[in-house]
Formats: structure tokens, sequence, C-alpha cells
């Protein structure tokens, strides 16, 4: 097993980035000291997952009768996490992306020596994985509990499975066929990610960036334009997007995938345009649409779960998998609390109030 340099990404993740070659996978790895900024990205630090993210997550539940007590508590975890230097912290097969999806044909036997390699590199330093599920990753998932992996709740993601085709149980949801007639009868053109120049890339960023950043939270990615276009020349990004009569673009979206599994981690269109349009109806609909043909399990990632639910996503509880073990008593008990309370108060309230 080998690591190699890599450069930094996106403007808002402050993170080194090395190469993980197992011998039969080349995973990247990110690595934190725990001093970057705070406002670094959540892809990168659980800090601001667990506590930034939170917070701002909280605004949205609209329950006052839980408001202030769960600011408080997150609060007071912030202090926890940062005096357990949380951020020191290294993740395998970490895309920097909202999520990420793992090689179906992963021998998992490694994981023992990936572990203890690891644990050698970066002795000061968690090991984690973030983003399972156990609908997607159950043996995964357990193969790491054995190996004394810690587990993390951190979000409720929707799973829209399309193994089955045009007899995929979502189809026939009213909402997924009211979205299928929009987007068949949308004015809009679906054009490949092939066929999109600087221009677009440039105006797909501008979408993007009205959706996640100024609509949702400066703490999501920042992806650029030259990113999202260097993904789509190397082939580990597919890009679709809504192109006008005029010519402009008002809708985007960007696929990652595996064997099994899609993800779409680049959604964007234009927040100025009237509601009635549908943009992210059409958008939405475009990712079933490729699930479908693709016969794979589209994780629709988290937020908008009303919406999702309407179209027969499907909630699974997200977990990052963390291990401490060689790390002293006080920084393993600051993630035995973290773990507890969210699965303890974090998890019951997602799945109450279907987040």
């Amino acid at each position: 097993m080998r690591a190699c340099a890599n450069d930094r990404l996106i403007s808002n993740v402050s993170a080194r980035m090395v190469l993980l070659d197992t011998g039969t996978q080349q995973l990247p790895v990110s690595i934190t000291e725990g001093n970057e900024p705070d406002d670094n990205c959540y892809v990168v630090s659980p800090q601001t997952a667990y506590s930034g993210y939170a917070l701002e997550e909280l605004k949205r539940l609209d329950r006052p009768y839980l408001t202030w007590p769960l600011k408080l508590l997150i609060q007071a975890v912030a202090c926890l996490l940062r005096a357990g230097k949380i951020n020191k912290l290294v993740q395998v097969n970490n895309w920097l992306l909202s999520t990420n999806l793992y090689p179906t044909d992963w021998d998992i036997s490694e994981l023992p020596a990936v572990t203890a390699l690891l644990q050698r590199e970066f002795p000061e330093h968690a090991l984690g994985f973030r983003s399972l599920n156990d609908f997607s990753n159950r043996e995964l998932r357990q193969k790491l509990k054995t190996l004394g992996y810690l587990s993390v709740p951190s979000r409720q993601v929707y799973l829209f499975d399309g193994r089955a085709g045009e007899h995929a149980p979502f189809l026939k949801h009213h909402n997924t066929q009211l979205d299928a007639t929009l987007l068949r009868r949308s004015p809009y053109t679906v054009v490949l990610g092939n066929d999109l120049n600087d221009a677009d890339f440039k105006r797909i960023e501008h979408l993007y960036n009205q959706l996640y950043l100024d609509k949702y939270s400066t703490l999501n990615p920042h992806y650029n334009a030259r990113w999202m276009q260097q993904g789509q020349r190397e082939g580990w990004l597919e890009f679709r997007a809504l192109r006008n009569a005029e010519g402009r673009i008002d809708g985007a979206l960007g696929w990652f995938s595996s064997s099994t599994l899609l993800s779409a981690p680049i959604v964007g269109y234009d927040t100025t345009l009237p509601q009635k349009i549908g943009l992210y109806r059409q958008l939405t609909r475009l990712c079933l649409q490729e699930a479908v043909e693709r016969r794979q399990v589209l994780n629709f990632s988290s937020g908008a779960a009303k919406f999702k639910r309407l179209r027969g996503g499907q909630p699974q509880i997200e977990y990052s998998l963390i291990y401490t073990a060689h790390l002293s008593w006080g920084r393993r008990l600051v993630w035995t609390v973290l773990s507890y309370l969210l699965h303890r108060i974090g998890v019951p309230i997602m799945k109450r109030f279907k987040l």
C-alpha cells in the first residue's frame, strides 16, 4: 500500500489529499489537522457537520419548542468537539462530495490492513469512513464495527431503487408521474455534459451557488466551474442541463456513480424564475429516469424530505464509522459521547419529523 500527494480542489475545503493504493483499489483520502478555518466544509470537517451545519438545519426544523434546547445542546457539544480535537481526522474514500459512494467490488478483507496502515502513518488522527447506510453498505458497516469502529449518525438520506427498471416502485407515485408529464412538455432542451462549453459551466456554477450557498448554507461545498468541467472531462462527473429557447442554461445537475449506485452532488437552477416552471421537479425527474435506465439505486442525499417522500424516496440513516482505539482516553470519550447523543437524540428527531 502506498500514498501519494494531491492538491486542494474546492475553495472552502482545507485538507490535504492523498491516494491510498490497497493493491486492488485506489481511494482518495482526506487529512485534516484540526487547525483549519472554523468554516471548513463539512465534507472534511465533522466539527462543521455536527455543530455549524446542525445549527443551520435547526432553523429549518420549524419547531420553536425544540429549537432553543437543541441550540443550547449543539453549542455545548461544539465546545466539547473542539476540546476533543475532532477535526484531527483521516477519512478514507472521501471524494469531497456530500455523498461518497463505495466500490462494490472492494474486498473488505483488506480493512484490517488498511486500518493498521493508517494507524501507523497517522497515530494522532482518528480514522473515518463517511456516507454509509445499511441499504447500500451494510456489509462494510458491519465489518468496520467488528474492527472497533464507532458508529456516528450524520443525517437521513433518501434512496430511489431503480434496479427493477421500468417497474421501479417509485415510478407509480402520483407526483413522479406529474413530474414526468412536466418534463415531457417542457420547452427546455436537455443538453448532455459533453456538449456544454466554458460559459455553460460558469452558468452552472452560478446556479449551484444560488441553490446550495445562497438558499441553503455557505457551509456547503464551493464547487467552481473549472472543477465541474474537469470532472465531466475526466468522466467521474456526468452533467445534464436544461437550456431554454434563447440558449441560456436555467437548470443543471451532475451525477457521480459506481457500478450499482448513483448520486447527484451537483444540482442547481435559477431560483429567481417562477416556481410554477418546476425546474427542480424536472431535474429530479431526470435523476429518476437515469436510475431506471441504469437499473441502479439513486442516493438523492438529504434535504427537501417531504418532496422526496412524495416521489417514493425511502429514508435511510447515514453514518460515519470512526476508529479511535489508538487515541487518548479523552479524545475517545468525545467521539463516544457524540455517538451516544446522535443515536439517542439526533436519530429519533430525524425519524420523528421526517427530516
